[in-house]
């Protein structure tokens, strides 16, 4: 039987007409086949009929009022922000503590920025400390007698200013 495979196989492949015939046969059974295979597992989809049209005259019969819905075109939610009606904050703090009040040096302000981390960077949002500000809002929890507003949000950078300097915050880069 091995003996005459092989005087099959050299004799088809010695023509090369014959051989060029054998694989177009072979490459139309093989699409046949895959025809078969997509018929009888066919995707599931819908397609509309005429109870469409009868749901139609349905709704146009009865006395259901028109509503138009208009959608916004951006997204209005912050995805930072935590929940509070399922999340609830419990007090002002953790520790139930007033924040003192500190004397706004520059080292002083200095090393407290350098004590942020910054988490986060997301369109003109950042997360620093794990808490999450926007433009123009102020990092709490400080203790300063001024203000550390951030003023501008970078790619991987945050711009905080405390009066008239301008201190910057980057994301830790992963191969430290």
């Amino acid at each position: 039987m091995k003996q005459k495979m092989k005087q099959t196989w050299q004799r088809l492949i010695a023509d090369r007409k014959r051989f060029g015939f054998f694989c177009s046969l072979l490459l139309v059974a093989l699409l046949l086949w895959a025809r078969v295979i997509v018929i009888t597992r066919p995707p599931r989809t819908a397609v509309a009929d005429q109870s469409f049209e009868q749901a139609v005259a349905i709704t146009e019969a009865s006395d259901n009022v028109f509503i138009p819905v208009e959608l916004d075109t951006t997204p209005s939610k912050n995805p930072f922000v935590v929940s509070n009606v399922i999340f609830p904050t419990l007090g002002s703090g953790t520790d139930n503590s007033t924040i003192q009040s500190i004397d706004s040096t520059d080292e002083t302000v200095r090393s407290l920025v350098q004590g942020f981390e910054l988490e986060a960077v997301m369109a003109d949002m950042a997360i620093i400390d794990g808490s999450v500000y926007q433009l123009g809002d102020t990092v709490v929890g400080t203790g300063l007698s001024g203000e550390i507003r951030v003023i501008e949000v970078k790619r991987r950078s945050v711009i905080l200013s405390h009066g008239d300097r301008r201190y910057e915050l980057t994301i830790a880069s992963s191969h430290q």
